[in-house]
This record gives structure tokens, sequence and C-alpha cells, in this order.
């Protein structure tokens, strides 16, 4: 993953570099004596861990998402280009484990992903902020259907000039992928408009292919006829039908979060993966291509990946601040987040047996 520009990596790397000589020189235990310390010490799950000095990715992580009273609405992303974006600390401590992500960063991630370098990206595929989307959703809801007109509320009607500000006019008329993330009631999911062949999925990592919910599939033909009119909007041809309100919404089956609280790092990983992926043909939600279930240490790791991409982005004109800024935490001030973060726990002595493992043949009923 490409995270920063040049400059940016050429300060990271004198960075650790200067970390590393000093290091050596404030470290006179011998060699020999570390290793048996090492061979002594049993590793503890449950333990916080102490790793030492911390990387600078793993400063920035922290100073992030670990915010004081007093610096948490600090500007720290300040997104470079026409298309204006901030986030301040309070939005990116969001992404802090077992945290429920707000709209600010979802739609940070979107910019910094329609930047990235990848031809997909820069052809094909454009990441819609979802502000708009959440606009229309909390305004009309399902109630949309304009009573003089018989057809869904215009995206004009919300008469907000900076929330059109924030698409790329260009890009979104050109591309032939649309990812567009919501949150409605709390909950996270992701849309795909494939233009070239008139398709419209549905992934969500709790109600998955779920059609029961009558509300939620008038949302989702919402949501259609909403993407259609920003296509129109920027130059684009309508791929819906006159008098039609949205194409027919394909559920796709996708893994199941593991919490209440990862969903929306399952939308923004579904975005990065599949926007990457070199596929031709039908679109990839179509097969699950590349839909993976991921355990709960992946999706925190996806946290703070997703942090530096957005924090050290060379679209970011506050990135190198960030950088001097996270490191100079003190060891006591990292010592202190790592105290706070989540840990796996250690798992009881039946769980470890491997004559006691649980198996789904047990969990079987007959009727």
């Amino acid at each position: 993953m490409r995270i920063l520009s040049d400059p940016c990596t050429a300060l990271l790397l004198s960075i650790n570099k200067g970390d590393q000589d000093e290091g050596s020189k404030l470290d006179p235990q011998p060699q020999d004596q570390k290793q048996e310390q090492e061979k002594g010490e049993e590793e503890d799950p449950c333990k916080t861990p102490d790793v030492g000095p911390a990387s600078i990715e793993e400063s920035c992580y922290m100073w992030a998402i670990m915010p004081t009273n007093e610096n948490k609405f600090e500007t720290i992303f300040q997104l470079r280009g026409p298309n204006t974006q901030e986030a301040m600390r309070y939005n990116l401590m969001t992404m802090a484990p077992e945290k429920e992500i707000d709209m600010t960063t979802v739609s940070v991630v979107c910019h910094s992903l329609n930047r990235e370098p990848l031809e997909r990206f820069q052809k094909d595929v454009y990441c819609v902020p979802p502000k708009i989307l959440v606009r229309m959703f909390g305004t009309y809801g399902t109630n949309y259907i304009n009573k003089r007109t018989k057809m869904p509320h215009l995206v004009s009607s919300l008469k907000d000039q900076q929330l059109m500000e924030l698409l790329d006019k260009e890009k979104l008329k050109k591309s032939r992928e649309l990812f567009a993330p919501v949150v409605y009631k709390g909950h996270w999911w992701l849309y795909m408009l494939d233009v070239e062949n008139r398709e419209f999925y549905i992934a969500d990592s709790v109600f998955g292919v779920d059609t029961s919910d009558t509300d939620r599939t008038k949302l989702h033909r919402f949501a259609c006829n909403i993407l259609n009119q920003l296509r129109v909007w920027a130059g684009a041809q309508s791929i819906i039908k006159k008098q039609s309100i949205s194409l027919e919404p394909r559920a796709v089956d996708v893994p199941k979060q593991p919490n209440p609280t990862d969903c929306g790092v399952y939308v923004m990983k579904w975005m990065e993966v599949l926007g990457a992926a070199a596929l031709s043909g039908a679109f990839a939600f179509k097969t699950r291509c590349q839909i993976e279930e991921w355990d709960r240490d992946q999706l925190n790791e996806f946290r703070k990946d997703f942090v530096l991409k957005v924090l050290l982005s060379e679209n970011n004109t506050l990135n190198v601040e960030a950088i001097n800024q996270a490191t100079s935490m003190t060891h006591e001030a990292i010592t202190e987040a790592r105290r706070r973060m989540p840990h796996r726990t250690k798992p009881s002595a039946a769980l470890r047996s491997p004559f006691l493992q649980p198996s789904t043949a047990e969990l079987e009923t007959k009727h």
C-alpha cells in the first residue's frame, strides 16, 4: 500500500535511522545477557504489550486516536486540491478498536482511495462520499416519492452546494463503477453501481441477502436513484429507464461481522480491495471475488492501516506536521496508550486442549 510521498518517506526513514542510532548508544546491556532474559520469559497474551520504543507508524496511530480534551478538536487532515474535506482528531479517534466509525472518517477514506495511483481508481472506480446519501436518507427516509411528480425527490432539493462540492464531477461522469457507503440508524453498508452492465448491488455485513425488510428495500431503490441523479448532474447519461425509480437491487452474500461495531471497517475494506482488483467481465461482487472473512485482530489492523493512509497521505497538507507531533510523544504516553487498547484474552486450559475443541457437529439437532 503506497501511503507516503517521497518527502514524507525520507522524513520517516531519517527519523527511524536516528532512533536506531540513539538506541544502540544508550543500550549497554550485552547481547548474551539479553538472549538469556528472553529465553526465561514466557509470553502472556493477557499482559499489556511493552515492546520498547514505538515505531513511527505506531506513534502516528496512537497520536491520532488517543486525544486529550485539549486537542481532540484539532484539524489533522486537510485534503489537498479542489475537493475540500477536513477531519479533526475527534473524527479519527473513532478508528480505535471497537469504536463506531463516524461519517467524516469514511468520507476522508473515500477521498484518499479516489486519489490512489492505481489504474482502476484513476479510470474505472469512484468512491462517492457518504454525506449526500446520508442527508437524503435522513430527510426523506422511505417516504421519498414526491407527491407532485410521483418520482423520488431530487438531490437538488437539499439546496446545499457544499455537499456537491465534495464530488469530483469528472470522475463521477466517466467511472464505470461507483462505490457508495452509507450509514443509517447506526449501521454501515455499501452500494455498488455497475454502470456498464446496469446492475446495482448491496453488501451488508449484518443483514446479508435478507430481503424481508421492505423498508430497507425501499431505501436501496432510493439510493440507486440518487446515484443515477448524481451521474446525470455530472453530465453522464441516465442508466434508469424513464418512469422507473431504480435498477433491481441485488444483495451480495458477504461474511458477517464478528461484533456490533466493525460494519464501517468492512465497508472501507471492501472499497479498497474491490476497487484495486483488476477484473474483467461481470462485477466483482457478483461472484464474491476476494471477499474474505476477517477476525478481530485483522479488523483492528485494518483500522490502523486506514488511519495511516489518511494521516500520512501525500494528499494531506498536514502530514509532515502530524509526523513531527506524533514522534514527539513520550514513552510514558505511548505505554499508557497501549494499556488502554483492547488486547487478546488468554484462552482457558480447556480451549487450549486439542481433546476438548468445540465442534459444529455438537450443535446439530434433529427435527
